[in-house]
C-alpha cells in the first residue's frame, strides 16, 4: 500500500449496493480538511502524487492557455495516459491550435476533446459575435460552447478525481476555493495542485522542463481574466 493510501484511505472508489440492492452515492476520496491542512505547504508534484494514489479514475481539464503545459507534464510524469479533457469552443485563435497538436504530440497526452453541439459559426450569426459578458445571452453562450460539453464529459467518462489548474491568486472567488475540494454537483473530489502557487513558479517550470507556452490564448467565455466561466462554481 502507497503513503498516500495509508495517509488518506479513500471512502469511495465506485458505485455500491447493499444486499438490498440500495445504491450509496459517492463521497470524497479522504477526509478532505484533513489533506489541505497537511499539504498546505506541499509540492505540486507530492499533492498530485498523494491525491492520484487514491483515485481509480482520474481527468485532467485543461484549457491549453499559457501555463497549462505545467500541470500537463506533472501529471504525465506522475501518472501517463491520463484522460485530458478539452472543451474545444470553437473560438479558440490558431496559435492556440498548433500549440494544442504540439503539446499532444510532445507529451503524448491522452486527450480527450469535446464540442459544442452548435458550430463557432453558428453561433457568431446567432448573436451577432460574442454576447457581451453580464448578460442572460452570455451566460447561454457560455453554457453551450464550455458547460455543456464538459457535463457530457463527466457523464462519459465518470471519474472520481478531477485535477484541475486553478489559482487562488487568479480570481477572488478562486481564493475561496482550497487545494482540495469536493464537487458535489459532479459527485467527484476536485485537487488544485497549483493552487498555492504563483505565476512565476509557473514560469520557473516551464523553463525548468523547457516546455511551451501559448500566450495568444483566448476564452470567449471569459472576456476578462476576473471572472468565471461557471465550471468551478
Amino acid at each position: 500500500m502507497s503513503l498516500a493510501a495509508e495517509q488518506y484511505p479513500p471512502t469511495y472508489k465506485s458505485p455500491s449496493s447493499d444486499k438490498g440492492g440500495q445504491t450509496f452515492a459517492p463521497g470524497p476520496l479522504f477526509d478532505l480538511s484533513e489533506a489541505n491542512r497537511t499539504l498546505a505547504n506541499a509540492s505540486p508534484q507530492d499533492i498530485l502524487t498523494k491525491a492520484l494514489a487514491a483515485a481509480n479514475k482520474p481527468i485532467i481539464s485543461t484549457s491549453f492557455s499559457a501555463y497549462s503545459a505545467v500541470l500537463l507534464h506533472m501529471v504525465q510524469t506522475i501518472r501517463p495516459g491520463t484522460p485530458v479533457i478539452w472543451c474545444d469552443t470553437g473560438f479558440n485563435t490558431a496559435a492556440t491550435y498548433r500549440f494544442v497538436d504540439q503539446l499532444v504530440k510532445r507529451l503524448d497526452i491522452n486527450l480527450k476533446v469535446y464540442h459544442p453541439d452548435v458550430s463557432a459559426t453558428h453561433l457568431r450569426v446567432r448573436y451577432d459575435g460574442i454576447p457581451e459578458a453580464g448578460t442572460p445571452e452570455h451566460d447561454l453562450f457560455s453554457k453551450t460552447v464550455k458547460l455543456e460539453p464538459f457535463a457530457r464529459a463527466f457523464r462519459e467518462l465518470q471519474p472520481d478525481l478531477w485535477i484541475n489548474g486553478i489559482r487562488s491568486e487568479e480570481t477572488e472567488f478562486r481564493k475561496s476555493q482550497d487545494i482540495f475540494t469536493w464537487d458535489e454537483a459532479r459527485s467527484t473530489t476536485k485537487v488544485a495542485p497549483c493552487f498555492h502557487s504563483k505565476s512565476i513558479d509557473l514560469v520557473n517550470y516551464l523553463i525548468e522542463h523547457d516546455l511551451p507556452s501559448e500566450v495568444e490564448y483566448h476564452d470567449p467565455t471569459k472576456p476578462e481574466d476576473h471572472l468565471e466561466c461557471g465550471l468551478h462554481y
